[in-house]
């Protein structure tokens, strides 16, 4: 099994070709990201080039503007600007237009072309070739139960996480930083559902993961996953504020410290990944959790 590929594809006429999109993710496990300008699409590369694997550019390409002519010219500026900001970004050219296929000059600049329709298939076997063994690729394909799932920004956090375990870098702390910002998006995810009395706010992290320990939510938070996540805080914490746990990952006392933590972390956010999106559960845990802030609050008071 390996995890969906994510390929940029720029082609102004992208939204005419809804059954070559659905071609490419049902056979060929290709997401394809579609932009109308060569600029709009190069710019979003340039902020996540390690969630784009490849892009496909059609020949006759919008440069700037939706208001523009597609032309050549502005494919000949977006392979310059690849060759030259991209170097590791493979791309391959598609074309349906008659007057291209038949234009020495056009098969003069740009040999290696296809057709779309004719050389659809062909397309798509090619580009899993190029980078089925690229750094990336590789890790996405070793743990697919997590990549698949994943969107941009995380895919690329956890990309950057994973390589740590992998590399066999036991002692870098700095992990503990990476896996903060993951933690951050996950309890923004469980408070977006409504599993937590009082929002999350990007400083109350703690709070927040005492308060999903309680029993009375373990039909949605598994005791385990409870556990993972006291620890992750409590780790990324200490970690990230140069603590004990910190030099303990630096001097090797703890040399398996920084490969646990990642799993834990990836328990962790393959649950935040199912949980249920639906208004009737929505509706559902937003009573329970009412329930419980209410039943904690009485406490308080009563213990003052």
């Amino acid at each position: 099994m390996n995890s969906k590929y994510h390929i940029l594809w720029i082609d102004d006429e992208w939204d005419t070709m809804t059954s070559f999109k659905k071609h490419c993710l049902f056979e060929y496990q290709m997401e394809l990201h579609p932009f109308k300008t060569q600029k709009e699409g190069l710019d979003d590369y340039a902020k996540h080039p390690d969630f784009y694997e490849a892009v496909i550019l059609d020949a006759k390409v919008l440069d700037e503007s939706e208001q523009e002519v597609a032309n050549v010219r502005s494919l000949q500026k977006a392979v310059m600007r690849i060759k030259e900001q991209f170097s590791n970004l493979p791309y391959f050219i598609s074309t349906g237009q008659p007057d291209l296929l038949s234009d020495e000059m056009f098969k003069s600049f740009f040999p290696y072309y296809y057709e779309k329709n004719t050389d659809d298939e062909r397309l798509c076997q090619d580009i899993i070739n190029m980078i089925e063994d690229t750094p990336n690729r590789v890790i996405a394909n070793k743990y697919p139960e997590l990549f698949s799932r994943l969107k941009s920004p995380i895919y690329e956090e956890m990309l950057s996480i994973i390589k740590i375990h992998e590399n066999r870098e036991f002692s870098n702390a700095d992990v503990f930083n990476k896996i903060r910002k993951v933690l951050d998006w996950i309890m923004q995810t469980v408070s977006n559902i409504g599993l937590l009395a009082t929002p999350f706010n990007g400083t109350n992290l703690n709070d927040c993961s005492r308060f999903l320990g309680n029993p009375k939510l373990n039909d949605y938070i598994p005791v385990y996953i409870q556990r993972n996540l006291f620890s992750l805080v409590t780790l990324a914490n200490e970690g990230s504020h140069r603590q004990v746990t910190d030099l303990a990952v630096k001097n090797g006392s703890a040399p398996f410290l920084v490969s646990s933590t990642i799993f834990e972390l990836m328990n962790v956010l393959i649950w935040s990944l199912q949980l249920p999106k639906d208004q009737e559960s929505k509706d559902k845990i937003d009573r329970i959790v009412s329930n419980l802030a209410l039943e904690m609050s009485q406490k308080t008071n009563k213990n003052r």
